[in-house]
């Protein structure tokens, strides 16, 4: 389990540092607006799952989810609207040649 450090690059750019997650379950990553998960897969790819937090007349709403095909960049973003206020719970199928890193857009 990992909690996700937010990045945020300045105006005139800088690089993303990308971690591997801590594990399938129960990373988590802040929520707000700009700012997103960056999902970076090689030879594997994964699916990664989010709980959504509002729900509809009592109902919860089904978990999102991400299919991030082998050898792709993927941007998730993280509203507060539908994730939930704070950090939101992160899960993958499978953390084979994933890296991610948590940013926001200045």
């Amino acid at each position: 389990m990992a909690t996700y450090a937010v990045q945020s690059p300045p105006h005139a750019g800088a690089a993303v540092t990308l971690t591997a997650p801590g594990g399938t379950t129960g990373d988590l990553a802040a929520t707000g607006n700009g700012i997103g998960l960056l999902v970076s897969t090689g030879t594997a790819g994964t699916t990664v799952s989010l709980p959504v937090a509002p729900t509809y007349d009592g109902l919860t709403v089904a978990t999102r989810t991400v299919v991030v095909a082998p050898s792709t960049l993927e941007l998730i973003p993280l509203p507060s609207q539908v994730y939930g206020v704070g950090l939101t719970s992160v899960n993958y199928s499978t953390t084979t040649t994933v890296t991610v890193a948590e940013i926001t857009i200045p």
